[in-house]
């Protein structure tokens, strides 16, 4: 059996991929006030709506301290806010302000910016093609987890 290469694994290239647009990110937003991570937990508040704490975590690959500590940020610079789940006043759950939708609407460009330089010169069925490929090799990774 051959030795493991980390140049054909799609792993590493997924890896490699997501430093560049992380990094690309980091440009374009430099001055607005919001990183990359808080970019990326506000598009998923705009897409999902509110969501329990635990569940941003979830999006965003990180631990439960981590999204506690990204919500603590967030909360103290006025882009959310947490609120009771009204069935279960235990439970909180993570909101936008207005400030943060008023900054998205300036900001969320950036993100269409980098996908449309990313894609450049790549048909939109091979983008469908690598976005169901790389599902299934997640659900494939998933499954060893569960």
């Amino acid at each position: 059996m051959p030795d493991f290469h980390p140049e054909q694994s799609i792993g590493f290239h997924c890896s490699l991929t997501f430093k560049a647009f992380r990094q690309e990110m980091e440009k374009r937003l430099e001055g607005t006030g919001i990183s990359p991570v808080h970019f990326i937990a506000l598009a998923h508040l705009i897409a999902l709506g509110p969501m329990p704490q635990n569940a941003l975590g979830e999006k965003l690959f990180i631990t439960s301290p981590s999204t506690a500590r990204l919500v603590d940020r967030m909360e103290r610079n006025g882009w959310v806010e947490r609120r009771p789940d009204p069935q279960d006043r235990r439970l909180k759950h993570v909101t936008l302000t207005s400030r943060a939708e008023t900054v998205w609407d300036e900001i969320n460009h950036h993100a269409r910016d980098v996908v449309a330089q990313a894609y450049r010169g790549i048909a939109p069925d091979e983008i469908q093609q690598a976005v169901e490929t790389l599902a299934r090799v997640r659900r494939n990774l998933e499954e060893t987890v569960k």
